[in-house]
């Protein structure tokens, strides 16, 4: 298996993954959604709320917040308290919210809570949990997906290359060599306009042991990071497996 980085920016990593299969691509795919512990906020204690906002919208809006998780720190179960107090008049931002731990912050520090008019006032009391996006999609610390490397098959004239090329959507194909090829793969969504505009001389065909994986951090954790823990996480299942089964088929 070789692995390199195609592209990279802002919260968001393409890795160009070959030599492998759809099922291993796939599993890593699930677990990194599914199965690796981030801090969202979970228990709320709303002591003052004169706000035109009900409590339960507000709860929503503070419940999906991404929250920085240190992994040696926060296990699976573990917990963490944070405040809001402010009063009014004042838009109550996302960064207004404390924590008890200054290693735990809110990612994105410019999200409206709820406004406040004069003498209006907020106060709650709040407990985060290190929990996984199985439980509930707070707790999903990136968007992740796979799709196919492609390639095209077949040849076309010079002259019928021009046209296939400037049918493609996201420009990314270009001819060398006497052959059309596709100059930024990560960007292909295998839409077909290329197919088309040959005429059926061009065929683009996913690859099955090569794969553009995108990962889109939501901030709590870094794309390494979560990369890394699902592994780990698929390494553990792997190996209870396998103590499981020893003895027990012959």
């Amino acid at each position: 298996m070789n692995i390199k980085k195609v592209f990279e920016e802002g919260n968001e990593v393409k890795l160009l993954i070959t030599g492998t299969n759809i099922a291993l691509i796939n599993a890593i795919r699930r677990t990194a959604m599914s199965e690796v512990p981030v801090l969202a906020i979970e228990d709320l204690a709303i002591h003052r709320n004169d706000s035109v906002l009900f409590d339960e919208y507000i709860g929503a809006r503070l419940g999906l917040l991404p929250l920085k998780t240190d992994l040696k720190t926060y296990k699976l179960g573990d917990k963490v308290k944070l405040i809001l107090k402010e009063k009014g008049p004042k838009m109550v931002l996302s960064s207004d919210i404390k924590c008890s731990d200054p290693s735990v912050e809110v990612v994105n520090k410019e999200v409206p809570i709820v406004k406040l008019r004069d003498n209006e006032e907020i106060f709650i009391e709040m407990q985060a949990e290190a929990n996984i996006g199985k439980e509930h999609v707070k707790w999903q610390p990136a968007l992740v997906a796979y799709n196919e490397m492609p390639k095209l098959e077949g040849k076309v004239s010079e002259r019928e290359a021009k046209e296939v090329i400037k049918s493609c959507p996201k420009k990314i194909l270009e001819f060398k060599a006497g052959k059309i090829i596709i100059e930024k793969p990560y960007e292909c969504d295998l839409c077909g306009y290329c197919e088309i505009a040959s005429k059926g001389k061009l065929k683009l065909v996913p690859s099955n042991n090569s794969f553009i994986f995108t990962i889109e951090t939501y901030g709590g954790l870094t794309n390494q990071e979560i990369l890394e823990k699902s592994v780990e996480v698929l390494e553990a299942k792997c190996k209870e497996f396998e103590s499981e089964i020893k003895g027990k088929i012959k």
